[in-house]
């Protein structure tokens, strides 16, 4: 039986740690080797869209879904009377 337990994390906290990791990383490399930070800077920017663009595509599929339904319900509704 454990008598420490560790904390669940939510997904704010892990954001402020791994954004709080990159900028550490992204210090040390603007002065060491500024061309390494730039290519760091441009991956994550990437990803950064990738992630939010399929995160905005989702959100719009799933509206364009549930409004097919609706409508698809009221037409059904319309026919059955």
């Amino acid at each position: 039986m454990r008598i420490h337990h560790l904390p669940e994390l939510d997904i704010t906290g892990m954001w402020v740690v791994a954004i709080g990791v990159w900028f550490h990383i992204f210090a040390h490399l603007v002065r060491k080797q500024p061309d390494m930070a730039m290519q760091l800077g441009e991956a994550a920017a990437v990803m950064m869209v990738v992630v939010g663009g399929y995160k905005i595509l989702n959100r719009e599929l799933e509206n364009i879904d549930k409004k097919e339904r609706d409508d698809h319900e009221i037409h059904h509704e319309d026919h059955t009377k």
